[in-house]
């Protein structure tokens, strides 16, 4: 990793003004930074919950019913399990074929905030590209269906900036399949929180950074956004809708109190917590935010006894472990591009100018994505060396473009990567 780049907390420190209004204000984030800096320096695992083997097992199955299975939805509970089953039964069979369970529609990359690690901050082109319409929604939804899609999720930027934000979920047939929408949650109020229930979303994940109000503020540079995240956790659960937590992980608050009191937050309140490794992408890329393989495994150690941590790759229709991109999820950009994750900037092609499935397959059979990895972003060395070279060049990549760099790369290493692309 490149060491030469500035830390996340030395970004945070340079914006203190931007948030902090008062001279006492501004004293108490300087010392919560410093802490945090020292902390992170040390490199210290501080852990204060004890792994409990059966109790994380029962809350285990209770949220993956909790949030999983939605007995109101007509056929939904069966949709889901046939999924499963087929998804199961492929991968034991060794069967190269995968149910697609999942799209995430960067509804628009237009956004109230301006966080450090804004992952879209640096492929937005709305002044320049049109952005899909409810009607192209219709349709990418129902291709997607034919495909075993259960689920679709709508992020950004911020969905409720887009001023279509409601006809989108209308077009994802939400009485019938899982609805989620990503927020920093800002904009969330109890007019938005009851329409979302009336629609049918199922659950709103939010950004949440600390346990600490003003460094979430500070990361997100927006003063009161830890206090509307808590206000929006409250009305999710006055509508009955199911509140779930996204929070990055990186180098500056791996080691923290802050990060571990967001930890025990969620455990205390029952929250689920999806934690996202940092990746070198948007904003991030100009910070020394990727977490190494000490850190990894200091990240196990720490939530080895929390109940409530996830990480996204956990839970696939096929292999347990790996990165569900392309497999059984994919990300589409507010311009129809399609790619394996929000972080991965290599575009498989567009919905506005083909079917989803052709724009599926082949991306299965041109990329490395047809296996399930460790995340490839952050976990897996030569692919991050390609990829990041690729991406410091240009915003965004096609296959082609990468293909091209991996070959050049196994070449210039004597190793072959992915021989199945090589056929």
């Amino acid at each position: 990793m490149d060491t030469e780049k500035k830390s996340v907390i030395t970004t945070m420190r340079e914006q203190i003004n931007e948030i902090a209004k008062t001279p006492e204000e501004v004293k108490k984030s300087e010392g919560m930074l410093r802490v945090a800096e020292e902390q992170s320096r040390r490199k210290k695992i501080n852990v204060t919950v004890q792994k409990k083997s059966l109790k994380k097992f029962v809350v285990l199955w209770k949220n993956r019913f909790k949030y999983g299975v939605h007995w109101s939805k007509p056929w939904y509970p069966f949709r889901l399990a046939r999924n499963i089953f087929l998804g199961k039964l492929f991968h034991f069979l060794g069967i190269k074929k995968f149910i697609l369970r999942g799209i995430e529609f960067g509804l628009t990359y237009k956004c109230n905030f301006r966080c450090n690690h804004c992952l879209c901050a640096r492929i937005e082109e709305s002044a320049t590209r049109r952005e899909m319409e409810p009607n192209d929604y219709e349709r990418i939804v129902k291709e997607a269906m034919k495909l075993g899609c259960t689920t679709f999720g709508l992020e950004g930027g911020e969905p409720f900036v887009s001023p279509v934000w409601e006809e989108v979920i209308e077009a994802c047939q939400p009485h019938y399949n899982h609805i989620i929408i990503s927020t920093n949650g800002y904009l969330f109020d109890d007019v938005k929180a009851k329409r979302c229930a009336e629609l049918g979303v199922d659950t709103i994940n939010f950004s949440l950074d600390s346990g600490y109000a003003e460094l979430h503020d500070l990361f997100r540079r927006k003063k009161g956004s830890y206090q509307k995240v808590i206000e929006g956790i409250a009305l999710c659960r006055k509508y009955k809708i199911n509140p779930l937590i996204n929070t990055v992980v990186h180098k500056d608050n791996l080691y923290t109190d802050h990060f571990r009191t967001l930890l025990d937050f969620c455990e205390r309140e029952g929250l689920l917590i999806n934690t996202l490794f940092a990746k070198g992408v948007g904003n991030f890329r100009d910070n020394n935010s990727m977490l190494d393989d000490d850190d990894q495994a200091a990240y196990r150690k720490l939530v080895a006894g929390y109940s409530c941590v996830q990480r996204h790759l956990n839970y696939n229709y096929g292999k347990q472990f790996g990165c569900p991109g392309t497999k059984e999820m994919i990300n589409m950009t507010p311009y129809g591009d399609v790619m394996n994750c929000a972080n991965m900037h290599i575009y498989f092609g567009n919905v506005m100018e083909e079917p989803l499935q052709i724009i599926r397959d082949r991306a299965l059979k041109k990329t490395p994505f047809c296996r399930y990895d460790a995340c490839f972003l952050a976990e897996n060395e030569d692919f991050m060396n390609v990829f990041y070279s690729e991406v410091d060049k240009k915003r965004h990549i096609t296959i082609e473009e990468f293909r091209t760099a991996l070959r050049a790369y196994e070449d210039a290493q004597g190793k072959v990567l992915y021989p199945e692309l090589r056929k």
